[in-house]
């Protein structure tokens, strides 16, 4: 079973980096996104979901139809995002360079003033495949954390086809030493956000006026390495072009007691991702359940 599933892992491979250099991302992309449509259409329960999380941030009724609309954008945006991944392959540095625009690429600079390594923290929305390449061009050596999915071909693959990109990716279960040691050696460790918190491991913030849970894993990372976190994310603009927006770094204080000081830090993180959430909606991949303390009153 191993070998079928590195065959299947191979085969995807080749084929993407193939097709990457094939198929212009525009026409891949028109492709994809209707396809992503599609799938919101026949998952229920995922499109139920993003509609309960975007009727609130957008402060309408689940049933508005600019509630709907917002969805449905969102798994076209997600479809054309599985678009990238393949086509991010097959891209050089000028592609990189050509096609992004960066806003407050200084604060990486103001974050290396406290060491070469660096928390990168993002969350599930836009073009994250094209702010890893952002990441990688600048010189960065990046440890991503993720949790094992399925099927097992499918998580072998991108695991792969990010380590062509220079991008090493770690299980979540067993990852907190490799983090400290990739940190050391003046890497990056990134990480998602609003991953979820399946494996436990998270603070109370407010997010769009509403308490919810969000990870706290990058917060405590820092405290004990001393690396800066700076959050960041990249968006899509019309013509096929990208804008990644880098904030200023947020410090651990560790004269401060760690589960205030990993509270506050997650807390400033949420509300920069907020930020960008309300500027960009429809590019947000609001497919979990955000406010479960809502959800459990409800259902109570």
């Amino acid at each position: 079973m191993a070998g079928l599933t590195s065959l299947a892992a191979n085969l995807c491979l080749a084929l993407s980096h193939t097709g990457s250099r094939i198929v212009p991302l525009s026409l891949a992309s028109a492709f994809a996104m209707p396809i992503g449509e599609l799938v919101g259409a026949a998952w229920s329960s995922k499109m139920e979901t993003a509609k309960r999380n975007y009727a609130h941030i957008l402060g309408l009724p689940i049933d508005h139809p600019k509630v709907a609309a917002t969805a449905r954008d969102c798994f076209r945006h997600f479809g054309r995002y599985t678009a990238e991944t393949i086509a991010v392959q097959g891209w050089g540095t000028d592609t990189v360079l050509d096609l992004l625009e960066v806003v407050g690429g200084e604060n990486f600079a103001e974050a290396e003033s406290h060491g070469r390594s660096v928390i990168f923290v993002s969350g599930h929305m836009g073009a994250t495949e094209t702010a890893a390449a952002m990441a990688v061009v600048r010189g960065y050596k990046i440890t991503t954390v993720v949790e094992e999915m399925r099927p097992q071909w499918l998580f072998e693959y991108l695991t792969t086809s990010r380590q062509r990109m220079g991008i090493t990716i770690m299980p979540a279960r067993r990852s907190g030493v490799s983090l400290l040691r990739t940190l050391r050696r003046g890497g990056m460790a990134a990480f998602v956000i609003d991953a979820g918190i399946d494996r436990g491991g998270a603070v109370t913030v407010d997010f769009f006026g509403r308490q919810t849970l969000f990870p706290d894993g990058p917060a405590r990372l820092a405290r004990l390495s001393g690396a800066p976190l700076v959050f960041g994310t990249c968006v899509r603009l019309p013509g096929g072009r990208y804008r990644a927006y880098v904030f200023p770094p947020v410090i651990a204080n560790r004269d401060a007691e760690a589960g205030e000081d990993a509270r506050r830090v997650t807390q400033e993180l949420a509300r920069t991702f907020e930020g960008m959430v309300r500027r960009y909606p429809s590019q947000w991949y609001a497919f979990r359940e955000m406010w479960p303390f809502e959800s459990l009153r409800m259902s109570g």
